[in-house]
């Protein structure tokens, strides 16, 4: 039978202090106060690593405690005020609950199953951010030996970005301890609450009076109605589908190399390619999210950066030169606007009705690059569904992520606009016509004829 029990791992002699917020962490703060008491998946990032052998539970809780004092989010509280907003408590002493699941060694359940659990769990309850720190931890061990870690970071705490850094340090740390040396110096980077007063400095200011000028020009060019409906809706009415492709990273490189330009631009061209083909147009609201991570120090931060750019994307187009230079542009004013403090944004839409329209998130386009090594025939592209949900905001969520050498693709769509089929067929469309850029042009009309055939073709229902 499996034994849970709870150790800590207690940290001493942090720097202590008390600040704002940052332009990231507030919209992340207004986003989980708008969705409670639901929790949404990305609210928390979850994550699991393998420990060395040879480690007992105390060198992990070591390696815990170094992680917390190194970034100061993870050891943050956040108290909220009468005005909506809140400030952030770093604490420099203090305890974090872990929770040990210990298997016997003639116990049937897999670690897989634990692991799975320890996600679930993880993820399930909304952090009370108030008095609870923004990371749970969990070990699983075989007879009293850890065997893997399993994270929940609260968005509040870290980005994908951050949440990634955070795996591959303490994976660092343990396998250092576990080969006697020491463990790796942390990697300099700027912490929230000095980023919060950089943002408040008078060079934020202006990032600040220069996003809300792009947000204006944007407003006045998008459509003032919704994409008509397709279909009848479902219930639940928004519906996840993602492919796992080895193909797609392999195209997207080489068709950014042909074009000349990046992978963001690559995918973001095909995305508003696709759209042409159920978006009767001219224009398709377009919010493009950044991870902010273009000054040095900010390239190794645990915190959360990430904010949505509102676009208007053209659809009018005859060419997908045309479609790669628009999207060339659009990337790029979002990578300049993408910082500014959404409060003064809300203002800008006070009296605004914006339509629903597409999100694009592209976490894969971020990943470091790894040194290639020789690898088998690529495995075959996979299709899950994975989400289901009532009620979103957007009609279209386009999500990129996985590894650099296999793509997850991932797109939660609001079935009236497109059902599941059109969900796969959107999917399976994308790396054809990612594949067939890696080698020639392609046209619009040939675009919407592959969405054609991949729809004639779908046979996977959510």
């Amino acid at each position: 039978m499996i034994t849970e029990t709870a150790v800590q791992a207690e940290f001493h002699g942090g720097r202590a202090r008390v600040g704002p917020l940052t332009w990231g962490q507030q919209g992340t703060w207004d986003g989980i106060h708008e969705w409670l008491p639901e929790v949404k998946p990305f609210f928390v990032l979850t994550r699991w690593l393998p420990i060395p052998l040879l480690l007992g539970v105390g060198d992990v809780l070591e390696q815990i405690s170094e992680l917390l004092l190194r970034h100061e989010s993870l050891r943050t509280l956040f108290h909220p005020s009468p005005r909506g907003d809140a400030t952030q408590e770093v604490l420099g002493s203090g305890a974090l609950d872990v929770s040990l699941f210990d298997r016997p060694a003639d116990d049937p359940v897999g670690f897989t199953d634990i692991v799975t659990d320890c996600l679930v769990r993880a993820g399930a309850t909304a952090f009370d951010h108030d008095k609870e720190l923004p990371i749970r931890v969990s070990l699983a061990l075989h007879d009293g030996i850890p065997v893997l870690v399993v994270l929940g970071v609260s968005h509040m705490a870290a980005d994908h970005t951050g949440t990634e850094l955070l795996v591959a340090e303490l994976t660092a740390m343990l396998r250092a301890r576990a080969d006697g040396k020491p463990v790796p110096a942390p990697k300099p980077s700027v912490q929230p609450v000095d980023l919060a007063t950089r943002q408040g400095s008078p060079d934020g200011q202006l990032l600040n009076i220069e996003a809300t000028h792009h947000l204006r020009e944007q407003l006045a060019l998008m459509p003032s109605a919704p994409a008509p409906a397709r279909a009848v809706p479902l219930s639940p009415r928004f519906v996840r589908g993602e492919i796992e492709s080895d193909a797609l990273p392999v195209a997207v490189r080489a068709a950014a190399r042909r074009l000349r330009t990046t992978t963001s631009v690559v995918l973001l061209s095909i995305t508003t390619s696709l759209l042409r083909c159920f978006c009767p147009g001219p224009t398709y609201r377009l919010d493009v999210m950044q991870s902010n991570r273009l000054a040095p120090d900010l390239f190794n931060a645990v915190t959360t950066m990430n904010q949505a750019v509102k676009t208007a994307v053209a659809l009018d187009v005859d060419s997908f030169d045309e479609v790669v230079r628009r999207s060339s542009a659009t990337m790029a004013a979002a990578k300049r606007h993408a910082r500014y403090d959404g409060r003064l944004a809300r203002e800008v839409l006070r009296d605004v009705v914006l339509p629903p329209g597409c999100q694009v998130n592209d976490m894969w386009s971020t990943l470091p690059r790894a040194r290639a090594t020789a690898t088998g025939a690529p495995a075959a592209t996979t299709l899950a569904w994975p989400e289901r949900t009532a009620h979103e905001d957007m009609d279209l969520y386009l999500d990129t992520g996985g590894t650099t050498d296999r793509m997850r693709l991932s797109l939660m769509a609001d079935t009236a606009l497109l059902p599941p089929e059109d969900i796969e067929a959107f999917l399976f469309a994308f790396e054809r016509i990612a594949t067939t850029l890696a080698t020639e042009d392609i046209t619009p009309t040939r675009i919407a004829e592959v969405f054609a055939e991949s729809q004639s073709s779908s046979s996977s229902i959510a």
